[in-house]
């Protein structure tokens, strides 16, 4: 029994939602793998940065230890210089780290430049009265300073540049609290201390201190403040590129595996539909069939029940019952011919018997035998065959049963142009010569989109007038395997409401064409 419409109206509803959820699926999928791309990416970044970080936050402390030793000892220089009552910076100071740019003591009332500074940048005057008002605030009161050498450090700033000053406070035994005071030329920390630590190759700069700075930095403390620690430009771009790459990889990766995917998840779509389609098509074969039997079944039935009973007298009505049970009975046994035939196919156990056959003979007893039925049926109906027709290695039986199902799939589908002409002629088909044999209606026609699948076994068409038909789809099927397997082929020119035209082209005999060219030789 073929299932009922609603059932199927339900699988394909299912069908619908699980190819939306499939959709789902491969959109989440390609999510998840964008996300874990950049998720990669953002970890490769932040390990070349942790590298670096490492780098420069070790170049950092190692500058500000040298920076803070170097600063002890010019400040123990300069302090023993004025614990000796010099004036002025002697010979042996000659060799100050180049940051030292000017050397002043401050007694707490007059500053004396024992170095001055240098004239490049601030004016002397406008330097000597800014310490002189920074140095009013120091205590000398001889408190220690907080840091372990002794120093202290004032920042500021002149016309926009930055400065650093150091001092110490010392007493001598002969005379007043005297400070020591170191201007750091901050322009000088960055050749003098801080790159000479910086390792080549290693993709980092100095810098000045930038609030706006958007790139990381490692900014350098105490005496240093005023520099910081950053990758180069040259390796921000090459890390972006390396973050790029290795983004585009996954990404490239990603959309791989999703392609991948949506190329299984369509052929499992497909293969799944075509399940479905073959399923419903065995379904409307079952009921096909149950009603193709059941209907000469009954005629025949009724008509020998009529006549056993003996209820016809007249002999020209009884010739017309008993025209009616051939009919009838060589119908049901072309139906279950077909059905026999398909199931030895897709067993793989249909076998012919080819021999050199006359075709055009063959064409002629099926037709006749077939067009008292085509005559029933109101139809005009002729037949062609010419002469001189090659001989083809055929199954006679297979050959007929194919024209015979041409013949009633013409018949089946006219309406109200009943006509049929069938041709046999001799042709040279793809480089072989041998017999075409045409079968044309002026029927309802065929719409491209069915031809494609018109050979394919249960297939009928959607069209309406089509359905309103009975049939079970296997006849052309059929045929399709009886050419083929003839060595020949079965095609079709058709459309729609003008009728159809079927050829099947059989080559001619292996053994008369072997003659003949050994004819032709001769």
């Amino acid at each position: 029994m073929a299932d009922s419409p609603h059932i199927w109206k339900n699988r394909e509803t299912i069908w619908r939602i699980a190819r939306l959820w499939l959709v789902v699926l491969a959109l989440g999928i390609a999510v998840i793998g964008i996300f874990f791309a950049l998720l990669q990416a953002k970890s490769f970044s932040s390990r070349v940065r942790e590298q670096l970080e490492v780098q420069a936050a070790r170049v950092a402390h190692d500058a500000r230890n040298q920076f803070d030793q170097q600063l002890s000892d010019v400040l123990d220089r300069v302090t023993a210089q004025i614990a000796h009552k010099e004036t002025t910076i002697g010979t042996e100071m000659s060799n100050l780290p180049g940051w030292v740019d000017g050397i002043f003591s401050w007694d707490g009332t007059s500053l004396v430049a024992l170095a001055p500074p240098s004239e490049t940048g601030t004016p002397l005057a406008n330097l000597t009265d800014l310490i002189r008002q920074r140095m009013r605030t120091v205590p000398l009161d001889g408190s220690p300073p907080p840091h372990a050498n002794g120093s202290e450090m004032l920042y500021g700033q002149i016309a926009g540049e930055p400065f650093s000053l150091t001092y110490r406070v010392m007493t001598r035994d002969d005379g007043p609290t005297i400070t020591a005071v170191v201007r750091i030329n901050t322009a000088a920390q960055k050749p003098e201390v801080i790159e000479p630590l910086l390792p080549a190759g290693l993709g980092l700069q100095v810098v000045q201190v930038d609030p706006y700075e958007t790139a990381w930095t490692i900014p350098l403390t105490g005496a240093l403040k005023y520099w910081a620690i950053r990758p180069t430009e040259a390796l921000i771009a090459e890390q972006r590129d390396a973050v790029f790459r290795q983004t585009l990889t996954y990404l490239g990766l990603t959309v791989l595996s999703l392609a991948t995917l949506l190329v299984a998840m369509w052929f499992l779509v497909r293969l799944a539909r075509q399940e479905v389609a073959l399923a419903k098509l065995k379904a409307n074969f079952v009921a096909d069939v149950s009603h193709e039997l059941k209907t000469p079944l009954a005629l025949i039935r009724m008509f020998g029940e009529t006549l056993q009973a003996g209820r016809i007298a007249s002999e020209e009505k009884r010739q017309e019952y008993y025209e009616i049970i051939t009919r009838e009975a060589t119908r049901l046994t072309n139906l279950i011919n077909n059905i026999l035939d398909f199931a030895s196919i897709e067993a793989g156990k249909r076998q012919y018997t080819l021999a050199p056959v006359d075709i055009g003979g063959v064409v002629r007893q099926t037709y006749h035998t077939y067009s008292s039925q085509l005559e029933g049926a109101g139809f005009e109906h002729f037949l062609s065959v010419a002469e001189d027709l090659p001989l083809v290695d055929a199954d006679g039986d297979a050959i007929s049963q194919a024209v015979l199902n041409l013949i009633n799939n013409a018949q089946k589908y006219s309406d109200e142009e009943r006509h049929i002409v069938i041709d046999v002629a001799a042709d040279t088909r793809r480089g072989h010569r041998g017999v075409v044999i045409s079968v044309h209606d002026r029927g309802i026609g065929i719409s491209p989109d069915d031809r494609a699948r018109l050979v394919e076994g249960f297939f009928r068409a959607s069209d309406d007038r089509v359905r309103e038909r009975a049939g079970t789809g296997l006849g052309l099927s059929l045929v399709r395997h009886i050419v083929q397997a003839h060595g020949g082929f079965l095609n079709v020119e058709s459309r729609l409401v003008k009728g159809s035209t079927f050829r099947i082209f059989l080559p001619e005999s292996a053994s008369i064409a072997v003659d003949d060219s050994h004819t032709s030789a001769e």
